[in-house]
C-alpha cells in the first residue's frame, strides 16, 4: 500500500474518533459533502488539503505520518540469536540504541567515534536483522514496534542485569528529574497485580513522552533510563527470624 493511501486510511479513522462527518468536514472546508467523498474515495488528495483536516482534527501532518508508521508491521521481538550478536558488538549494540531511539546518522558519527564506513557497516547489519531500513542518503527508518520488547531471560536482559543494573542503582539519585522510590508493606496478591497494571500505563507514558520528544534538537535530550520494578520477595534477614511454620 503507497503511503499515501496508509495516511489517507489513518486520516479517515482521525476523523472518525472525534466525531467528524463527512458533512462537517464539508461545512469546515466550504465544500460539498461529495467533493468530500470524491475526495477520499479516489485516494487523491493533494498535502494542502490534508494539512487543512489536519488542522480541523488540532494535529500536525508530522503526528498523522507518525500514527501512519505506528500502524505499520513492524518488529515486536527479537530473537535471543539476534540480541546475542548486539551484546557480542559494542559498536553494534551503540548503534541500535540509537537507531532504537531515532537518531540520525549524522548524530550517531557526531557523538560517537565511529567513521562513516563503520557506521554504515552496523547499519547494514541492523537492516538484515529487520530492526531497520537503510535508505539512500544514509537515512535509517526504524521499524520498531510501539510494543517492542526484550526476550525475556534472554542475552540482553542478562547483560542488562550483568552490566548495566550494577552501575544503574550506583546513585545517590539526588539530580533534578532522578528518583528512587522504594516502598515496603505487606500486601495482597491482588493489589500487587493492580500495582503492576498502573506501573504498565507508567511505562507507557514513558514511551509516549519519548516519541514525543523526538521533535526536540539532540543537544536537548539526554540518555535516560527509568526501571519500574515489583515482585514478591522480602528481605532474607527477616525470612530467618521468621517461625518456621509461617515459611510453609
Amino acid at each position: 500500500m503507497a503511503r499515501s493511501v496508509r495516511l489517507l486510511t489513518v486520516l479517515k479513522k482521525q476523523l472518525k474518533q472525534q466525531g467528524i462527518t463527512y458533512k462537517k468536514l464539508a461545512a469546515e472546508l466550504e465544500l460539498t459533502e461529495s467533493a468530500i467523498k470524491q475526495m477520499f474515495g479516489s485516494d487523491n488528495m493533494s498535502l494542502k488539503r490534508m494539512d487543512a483536516i489536519c488542522e480541523i482534527l488540532n494535529i500536525d501532518i508530522s503526528d498523522l505520518v507518525q500514527l501512519c508508521e505506528d500502524q505499520e508491521s513492524k518488529i515486536e521481538l527479537l530473537t535471543k540469536e539476534q540480541e546475542a550478536l548486539l551484546v557480542g558488538d559494542e559498536k553494534l549494540l551503540l548503534v541500535a540504541y540509537c537507531v532504537v531511539n531515532h537518531w540520525t546518522f549524522d548524530e550517531i558519527i557526531t557523538r560517537y567515534a565511529l567513521s562513516e564506513t563503520d557506521c554504515i557497516k552496523q547499519l547494514a547489519r541492523l537492516d538484515k536483522m529487520k530492526l531497520i531500513e537503510l535508505l539512500p542518503g544514509n537515512r535509517i527508518k526504524a521499524l520498531i514496534a510501539p510494543n517492542f520488547a526484550w526476550q525475556p531471560n534472554g542475552p540482553i536482559e542478562h547483560y542488562f542485569r550483568t552490566e548495566v543494573q550494577g552501575a544503574f542503582f550506583d546513585s545517590n539519585f539526588d539530580e533534578a528529574g532522578c528518583l528512587r522510590l522504594v516502598k515496603n508493606g505487606d500486601i495482597s496478591l491482588t493489589a500487587r497485580k493492580q500495582l503492576v497494571e498502573r506501573l504498565k500505563v507508567i511505562g507507557q507514558a514513558f514511551d509516549d513522552t519519548n516519541r514525543e520528544e523526538r521533535k526536540l534538537e539532540l543537544d536537548e535530550r539526554k540518555g535516560t533510563s527509568m526501571v519500574l520494578a515489583i515482585r514478591n520477595w522480602q528481605f532474607q534477614a527477616f525470612v530467618a527470624l521468621e517461625r518456621s511454620d509461617a515459611k510453609d
